[in-house]
């Protein structure tokens, strides 16, 4: 995870803490919890991508 999407992701928790309002800390942390799973599917694709170069690497080179 990037330094930066982890600081949204704190920065969105520490919204939702100090939200009184049940409707807009349900909204925050609906928002919060699709961020990280977006960040898991990224880095698993990421994974994925820099498997694939090295096999395509390990076959022409």
């Amino acid at each position: 995870m990037s330094n930066e999407l982890r600081k949204k992701l704190h920065d969105l928790a520490e919204l939702c803490d100090n939200t009184s309002d049940p409707q807009t800390k349900a909204i925050i942390e609906a928002i919060r919890l699709q961020t990280a799973v977006l960040n898991e599917r990224l880095f698993s694709i990421e994974l994925q991508v820099g498997a694939l170069t090295k096999r395509i690497e390990n076959t022409t080179g």
